[in-house]
């Protein structure tokens, strides 16, 4: 949509035309970056879908309800940081 809102030049079609065309115009910097130094700027990357993500209202609902978007959804997956750190092993003595 943002595609062809850019190359229609008609944000009217987005209900948040400021924030439709800002998002645009990041993600074109990341694809230019691409292209030119052959890698993925990864924390941009995030920025963006957390952008997109945390939305207000149905800005961005096209993405928000997709299948995508479920990759991006909170799992509950969590590391339990129960180790104290220490990896030496108990039984071992040193001298």
């Amino acid at each position: 949509m943002l595609r062809t809102a850019n190359a229609l030049n008609k944000w009217d079609m987005t209900l948040d035309t400021a924030q439709y065309k800002r998002m645009y115009q990041r993600i074109s910097v990341i694809e230019f970056s691409i292209l030119r130094i052959s890698e993925y700027p990864i924390p941009s990357i995030i920025d963006i879908v957390n952008s997109i993500r945390l939305a207000k209202g149905n800005v961005f609902a096209e993405w928000k309800n997709s299948k995508t978007a479920k990759l991006f959804e909170d799992h509950g997956y969590k590391n339990k940081k129960e180790s104290s750190g220490d990896v030496t092993p108990k039984s071992c003595i040193f001298m």
